[in-house]
């Protein structure tokens, strides 16, 4: 019986591990054998095609310096001005929408119907319980609390769910 809960409790570190060395190939390992690759590989398109240019790159690591200068500088600004100013947003919108610890409100009788009801039902509670001197300071705080996350969420906002 030890045994056996000795290797269930493997199973996820195993899990974890898998993780880990799949995100690290794919983010390190796989993009420097990529990049090696393309530049063996464009250094002997150079050579065989561009003659005059074999003068100025006749060692492999002169070539490889160039490039790595030249492909770094572009990278840098395309992921500045592409990724950052446009792509970014887009991956952003789909994290929002895959995280179950965000709230968004969608389109259509959610957000015409629903959270119009339910700030009209929150202000109609705290109307009836300030007419029946129930309202607490605290209730009180957490109806505005309650009805700023539902104009929040009616407004097109995001709401983070609180833990």
């Amino acid at each position: 019986m030890i045994n056996i809960i000795k290797y269930a409790k493997l199973g996820p570190w195993a899990g974890r591990r898998f993780w880990e060395s799949r995100q690290f190939y794919s983010s390190y390992i796989a993009l420097f054998i990529a990049i090696t690759n393309w530049i063996t590989i464009q250094y002997r398109l150079v050579l065989e095609h561009v003659p005059f240019l074999s003068f100025a790159f006749s060692n492999i690591w002169v070539f490889m310096i160039v490039a790595t200068l030249f492909f770094s500088v572009v990278s840098i600004l395309g992921g500045h001005y592409i990724h950052r100013k446009r792509q970014f947003r887009l991956e952003q919108a789909v994290s929002i929408e895959e995280n179950p610890y965000l709230y968004k409100a969608t389109p259509g009788k959610e957000i015409d119907l629903m959270l119009p009801i339910g700030i009209l039902q929150l202000e109609a509670l705290q109307e009836l319980l300030e007419h029946n001197n129930a309202l607490t300071e605290e209730k009180k705080n957490l109806f505005e609390l309650y009805k700023r996350r539902l104009l929040e969420l009616q407004e097109g906002r995001t709401m983070q769910r609180s833990v």
